[in-house]
C-alpha cells in the first residue's frame, strides 16, 4: 500500500474544494443560512405553534363544581403534559385502553359526587389511568399527588373550625383563613430542596427550541448533499481516463479507492466541524454530554457519504447525470430520514422506514444527545446501524470502482 499516493488523492480533493469559492459558500454559509431561516420558521418545539403539542392528561370530570377547579389548578400550567377537560363519564377500563393506546398521556375519572364528598367532610375516590414507563404519565401523577395532598390538607384544616353561631370550644378556630392556608401551603415551614443530577431521560423527544433539530440537520444534510456533487469529479476522472494513468504509474485499484474515500471523508469532518461549532455558538445548541458519541455519529455519516458518492461516481456515465442522481438521493434520504421535519412527528410506520436510513439514524442520535442526554451505550445500536451503512457503500463503490479500472 503506498501512501503516497493516497495522501496524494486526499490533498487533490481538499485542494480543489479550497479554489472553488462557490463551492465553499455551499460548503459552510448556505448550511447556516438554512438553518437559521428554518429555525425561525419551525418556531418552538413545544409551543402551539411549533411542530409537536404536549402529551394529553384527560380528565373525565363527571362532577363539575368548585372542588374540581381547585384539584386541577396547579396541574394547568404544566411544561410536560396539557390538560383536556370533558365533561364524560368513563370506565377504568376505557380509561386505561386510552392511555395504552397512547391517545392520553394519562386519565382521570372524577365521580359525580366528588364535590359534594369533599364539601362534607366525607371520604372521595379518584381513579388515575397511567403510564409508569412515561415522564410525561410521572409528571402527571406527581403533581395530582400534590394536589390531593392540599385538597387533604385543607379539608382536616376545615374540620377544625367551629360550627357557625354557636360557641368556639379551645381546640377549634372560628373560622377558615384561606389566604393563611394559601400562604402556608406556598411557603411551608418546613422544605424540601432536591437536585437531580446528569439529564433526565425522557419518554418524549426533549428538544425545545427549533435550532435543536434544525441545526444538526441541515449539517447532515449539506454534508451528504456537497459529498454527492463532487461524484461527477469522479465520473470526469474516468472520462479523461485520468484513473487509467494512474493505475498504469503503478497506483494499486485498492490506493486509488482509499485515496478517494479518505478525500471525501476529509471534506466531510471539516464542513461538520465546523458547522456543528458554527451553530452552538449562533443558536447556543448543547451537543450532550457524550463527545465520543457525537464524534463516532459525525464520523460514520461522513464514511457513509463518501462511500455513496464513489458509489454514484462509478455507476454515473456523465457529470451531468451524476449530479441529478446526486440531488435526488440526498433528496429523498433528507425527507423520509427526518432531516427536513423530525420523525417523531410522523407515522410510525414513516418512523420505522427513516430509523431505517443513514439519515434517520444519524439525526436520531443528534436528538438522542441532545434531548435524552444518552451516552455511547445508549446510541450503540443506531451507531452499528451506521456503520453497517458506511461499509456497505464503501464495499459497493470499491468492487464497482476496481472493475472500471482494472475491467475484472
Amino acid at each position: 500500500m503506498n501512501g503516497a499516493v493516497i495522501l496524494a488523492l486526499v490533498r487533490l480533493r481538499l485542494v480543489r474544494v479550497l479554489r472553488d469559492r462557490m463551492g465553499l459558500v455551499w460548503l459552510l454559509v448556505m448550511p447556516m443560512v438554512f438553518s437559521f431561516l428554518m429555525g425561525e420558521l419551525m418556531g418552538g418545539m413545544n409551543s402551539g405553534g411549533g411542530t409537536r403539542a404536549l402529551p394529553r392528561f384527560l380528565v373525565a370530570d363527571a362532577d363539575g363544581t368548585v372542588a374540581v377547579d381547585r384539584l386541577l389548578a396547579p396541574l394547568l400550567d404544566n411544561e410536560r403534559f396539557r390538560v383536556v377537560r370533558e365533561d364524560t363519564n368513563l370506565t377504568v377500563t376505557e380509561a386505561r385502553a386510552a392511555v395504552e393506546n397512547g391517545r392520553h398521556t394519562a386519565v382521570l375519572i372524577v365521580p359525580q359526587d366528588f364535590g359534594a364528598r369533599v364539601a362534607a367532610g366525607e371520604r372521595a375516590e379518584l381513579t388515575l389511568a397511567y403510564d409508569s414507563d412515561r415522564l410525561s404519565s410521572q409528571t402527571v401523577r406527581t403533581t395530582l399527588e400534590q394536589a390531593v395532598l392540599r385538597t387533604n390538607a385543607e379539608a382536616a384544616a376545615r374540620s377544625l373550625v367551629a360550627a357557625p353561631g354557636g360557641p368556639v370550644p379551645r381546640d377549634r378556630a372560628a373560622a377558615f383563613d384561606a389566604a393563611v392556608f394559601d400562604s402556608l401551603w406556598t411557603r411551608p415551614r418546613v422544605s424540601l430542596e432536591a437536585t437531580t443530577l446528569g439529564r433526565v431521560e425522557d419518554d418524549d423527544w426533549g428538544l425545545t427550541r427549533s435550532h435543536q433539530h434544525v441545526g444538526p440537520a441541515y449539517v447532515l444534510f449539506f454534508v451528504m448533499m456537497f459529498l454527492m456533487m463532487t461524484a461527477k469529479e469522479l465520473v470526469q476522472a474516468r472520462r479523461d481516463r485520468t484513473l487509467d494513468r494512474l493505475v498504469t504509474s503503478r497506483a494499486r485499484s485498492g490506493e486509488l479507492v482509499l485515496g478517494i474515500f479518505l478525500g471525501g471523508m476529509a471534506i466531510g469532518l471539516v464542513q461538520a466541524a465546523v458547522l456543528l461549532v458554527l451553530n452552538s455558538l449562533a443558536f447556543g445548541i448543547d451537543y450532550g454530554d457524550s463527545p465520543l458519541g457525537l464524534a463516532l455519529t459525525v464520523l460514520l455519516f461522513a464514511a457513509f457519504a463518501a462511500g455513496a458518492s464513489i458509489v454514484l461516481g462509478a455507476v454515473a456515465r456523465t457529470e451531468a447525470q451524476a449530479d441529478g442522481l446526486g440531488m435526488a438521493l440526498t433528496m429523498t434520504m433528507a425527507a423520509l430520514g427526518g432531516l427536513w421535519w423530525p420523525l417523531e412527528i410522523v407515522p410510525a410506520i414513516m418512523q420505522r422506514v427513516g430509523h431505517a436510513l443513514p439519515t434517520g439514524q444519524a439525526i436520531t442520535c443528534f436528538h438522542d444527545m441532545i434531548g435524552r442526554g444518552y451516552g455511547l451505550a445508549d446510541l450503540a445500536p443506531l451507531l452499528v446501524g451506521l456503520g453497517v451503512w458506511a461499509g456497505a457503500a464503501l464495499l459497493l463503490g470499491a468492487w464497482r470502482l476496481r472493475r472500471l479500472v482494472t475491467g475484472a
